[in-house]
């Protein structure tokens, strides 16, 4: 009873404390999305003085208060006000280890270091991020280098140089820091070897950068530079000079050049000569056959496509016979094939695919080998053989051209080129869910992903790593880069030996639904298939409405200017020049119209494809020439390798789109 009065009174004063704070904690908890959207909303336009203010009213008491310390290191950063972000990026380090956002915000906070001038800090932390990331072609690798460079030159010089190597190989990811590291490294004011100079040499080069590039090429033996010289005084415009260079070279150093230089280089030459193209290619090989050059074999390939098909069916065979290994042989040995298969000699044609199939395993051309394969079995009345090779073709690549088009002919449908205007895509559930399965994500992370997402904030999954490219397929259409979630959730695909369901969101990533309102409205108006009309515009632009292409293509539909001003002329709308012709919704309109006047033409979905990428006139052309008894081969017979390689695309999206969708 003696301490009841002070407890009584301790109470009294504490309970309403902490009811206080609870009230206080609570209404900053509900008041912190709203200050996170706000700092969203002023990042995003760029505002980084009130991002940061915003982001700065959430507490640490809030779910929030990890990713705004990230936003608002961020937004010190934009503004450079890099000893704030310092403190920011050590904060949220501290806060948030391990997280997806680690390895970004490790190198950040490095950066920054750097740009206040704490350079002993930035080299620790970039040292750091070295040995956990343990790759030379990433930017602590350059910036370690920036920070010995006014120290210790030969560390400096073993940064950069070890940055361009990795950079300039075939296995670099970040190659964005080639042109600066080549700088830094020609700044250093220290003896180059030639090796040095041959890498600054291809550096300048590979960034276009041709007469710094012919500057150092030109201080080293050229038997080490040879085809980067050549290339670069080519596309520098010394046409001349490179044309000498070539011609006294070529005997003596092509041997030492790079393969891709050198076929470049041949196809070069080839253009400089005066004469048909053929004749040239012929004096080219004469060259190559009596000094027993290198590219024999690219040469061969390169008359071949212009030979006469009894003189290319020789070249090919040459090819195979010789270099067995090179990477112009399965193409070859497929033209051999095609060669007996047109010559309705089966039973060799047979042996010849099944010789491809052996000899070059899994590679691009495979699919379509084995597709002819079961043609030839079928062919031959071998019905039991032909069913045997569709559908092995049709388990392992079940989304590929020839994979469906092998499904079409096991289930006997008749209908792979034919659309039907009957058809409607779905405009429920447009959002495309996280693919949580496969992320791979801890709990915390995930939780972490769908606040953010609540809060409209998706720039900042750029600074994520996944490690995972369907994951950043979601991620890239959340920020509205739809070509590149397409192209991310493509590769992937392809890449994969198993494959996930049709319905899964990786097949849905690489075949999206952009715009479907506007599609099914004009499918419906003008009679069309809309899956038709998604899969023309998928492998037009992939839905990138700011698209050109260097032809001059424009939008979502790739109009070519002319025939969107022939198009505008017959139609009856407000439409009367083409300034608007960039909007989707215009595109759309005048691209839709443009199928519905090929279809009016042709009254044929493939002839319809074919034209829509290689004309009118070709089409009937190839029609009158090479019959359409048998549209697949028809398709393989199509001498634009362009259009021929778009109408199976075409046709592969709009069966893809039926299973996801229909």
């Amino acid at each position: 009873m003696k301490y009841l009065k002070y407890i009584i009174g301790i109470l009294i004063i504490v309970v309403p404390c902490v009811i206080t704070v609870l009230i206080y904690n609570d209404k900053i908890t509900q008041n912190s999305p709203l200050y996170y959207k706000q700092g969203v909303h002023f990042y995003n336009d760029g505002d980084y003085s009130n991002a940061y203010y915003n982001f700065g009213k959430i507490k640490w008491i809030s779910p929030l208060y990890p990713a705004a310390l990230y936003k608002q290191a961020k937004s010190a950063q934009k503004l450079g006000d890099f000893r704030t972000a310092v403190m920011k990026y050590e904060l949220f380090l501290e806060k948030l280890p391990n997280s997806i956002f680690e390895i970004k915000a490790k190198l950040n906070l490095g950066k920054s270091y750097f740009y206040s001038k704490q350079y002993t800090k930035a080299k620790t932390q970039f040292e750091e991020l070295y040995k956990q990331t343990n790759n030379l072609g990433t930017e602590e690798v350059f910036y370690l280098g920036l920070i010995e460079k006014n120290n210790n030159k030969d560390k400096a010089y073993e940064y950069f140089k070890g940055y361009l190597e990795y950079a300039l190989s075939d296995k670099a990811l970040n190659k964005s820091y080639i042109l600066p590291a080549a700088e830094e490294l020609s700044s250093l004011n220290i003896e180059l070897t030639s090796k040095d100079k041959l890498l600054l040499g291809k550096a300048y080069y590979k960034n276009e950068k041709y007469k710094k590039a012919m500057e150092y090429l030109s201080q080293i033996p050229i038997v080490n530079c040879w085809d980067y010289f050549v290339l670069s005084n080519h596309y520098a415009g010394n046409k001349v000079i490179a044309k000498k260079l070539i011609e006294s070279g070529l005997p003596i150093y092509a041997s030492f050049s790079e393969e891709d230089n050198l076929h470049e280089i041949y196809d070069i030459y080839a253009s400089y000569l005066i004469g048909s193209q053929k004749k040239n290619w012929l004096q080219i090989y004469n060259l190559v056959k009596e000094k027993s050059l290198k590219g024999e074999d690219y040469i061969l390939y390169r008359i071949a496509e212009i030979s006469s098909a009894e003189k290319a069916n020789l070249l090919y065979n040459e090819i195979i016979q010789k270099y067995p290994e090179s990477k112009y042989a399965p193409d070859a040995l497929w033209n051999v094939f095609w060669d007996k298969y047109k010559k309705k000699d089966y039973e060799n044609a047979e042996k010849l695919a099944i010789q491809h199939i052996k000899t070059y395993r899994n590679i691009k051309s495979t699919p379509k080998m084995a597709f002819w394969l079961a043609k030839t079995a079928i062919k031959q009345n071998k019905l039991s053989e032909a069913h045997n090779y569709l559908s092995k073709l049709n388990s392992k690549y079940p989304d590929n051209y020839y994979g469906l088009r092998a499904e079409d002919l096991l289930n006997k449908k008749n209908n792979f080129w034919t659309s039907d205007k009957r058809n409607k895509i779905s405009e429920q559930n447009e959002e495309i869910e996280f693919p949580i399965s496969i992320s791979k994500f801890e709990i915390k992370d995930i939780k972490l992903i769908n606040t953010l997402f609540e809060m409209g904030d998706y720039e900042i999954w750029a600074d994520a790593n996944f490690n995972n490219p369907i994951v950043e397929s979601w991620f890239a259409l959340k920020r509205d880069k739809k070509a590149q979630s397409i192209v991310l959730a493509r590769d992937e695909l392809d890449k994969m030996d198993i494959k996930p369901p049709f319905i899964s969101a990786s097949y849905k990533l690489a075949y999206p639904r952009h715009w479907v309102k506007e599609i099914n409205i004009a499918g419906e108006k003008l009679e069309l298939d809309p899956f038709l009309i998604a899969a023309i515009i998928r492998e037009e632009s992939y839905y990138n409405e700011y698209a050109k292409s260097p032809t001059g293509a424009i939008g979502l539909m790739q109009l070519m200017p002319q025939t969107a001003n022939y198009m505008i002329s017959k139609l009856t709308s407000d439409i009367n020049n083409l300034q608007n012709i960039e909007n989707p919704r215009i595109n759309m309109f005048i691209g839709c119209n443009y199928l519905k006047y090929l279809k009016e033409q042709f009254n044929d979905d493939l002839m319809v494809v074919a034209a829509y990428n290689g004309g009118e006139g070709s089409v009937r052309r190839w029609m009158k020439k090479y019959g359409i008894s048998d549209y697949d081969e028809f398709i393989e017979e199509i001498p634009y390798e362009e259009t021929q390689n778009y109408v199976k695309k075409v046709f592969r999206s709009y069966h893809m789109y039926k299973k996801i969708y229909q």
